[in-house]
């Protein structure tokens, strides 16, 4: 495995020859924690910041909880335990690297000088860590694995957008007096037209039919004239 270079202040996951990681366990944010061995599942409680405190003296803080790495009761025996607890400067949460070959390095405690370790060299989910002396054991060597994008950039600040200026009021035109409508000319009543009297039909005289009569009577009382009889030819 290729080394890791170190830089203070950026974050890493810590992880042992199997590939497991060092996390605090189910994402607990309390003081005393356990920490503890797990599956990479690229979780913040499975990331750690490596605080400078001093040239090549370190604090890991866990990123999801901000609580640093600690051994129980300031334990200085092998066989102490560890837990994430809150920074309180103390011996008992400070660590310095140093190679252990092949990219790792042993993570050694700055108050007893004892090294971290798995418990029982398991290697199952759940595997505690402890102190324990250097005995340049596999289980004691941690690979150092960067994590992407993890330094802590200040959030850029944001400029109050420009206010257009506000658009000049125009004003209001006075409204047109109106005129009063002309008044409407007054409409003339149509005359009725005279109605003329129907002249009365003249009354025609019925001819005296006497007349006619007396005319007819006349030529009927003279008798018709008779003419010679004509002379018969010897």
């Amino acid at each position: 495995m290729k080394e890791t270079k170190i830089k203070a202040n950026a974050v890493y996951q810590i992880a042992a020859q199997n590939g497991r990681v060092l996390e605090v366990a189910d994402f607990n944010e309390e003081n005393g924690a356990a920490v503890q061995l797990w599956e990479n599942a690229n979780a913040d409680s499975q990331q750690w910041r490596l605080s400078e405190v001093s040239a090549g003296v370190y604090k890991l803080e866990n990123k999801r909880t901000g609580k640093v790495l600690d051994v129980i009761n300031g334990g200085s025996e092998s066989g102490a335990w560890l837990h994430q607890w809150e920074d309180t400067g103390a011996k008992s949460q400070l660590w310095t690297l140093e190679n252990a070959g092949e990219g790792r390095y042993k993570l050694r405690s700055k108050l007893s000088g004892l090294v971290v370790d798995i418990v029982d060299m398991s290697e199952e989910n759940g595997a505690r860590l402890q102190l324990w002396e250097d005995v340049n054991g596999a289980n004691q060597a941690w690979a150092l694995l960067p994590v992407a994008d993890s330094a802590k950039k200040p959030a850029a600040e944001k400029k109050p957008a420009a206010k257009k200026p506000a658009a000049p009021v125009r004003a209001a035109k006075p409204a047109a007096e109106k005129k009063p409508a002309a008044a409407a000319p007054a409409v003339k009543p149509a005359a009725a037209p005279a109605v003329k009297p129907a002249a009365a039909p003249a009354a025609k005289t019925a001819a005296a039919p006497a007349a006619k009569t007396a005319k007819t009577a006349g030529k009927a009382e003279q008798p018709a004239a008779k003419k010679p009889a004509a002379k018969k030819g010897k």
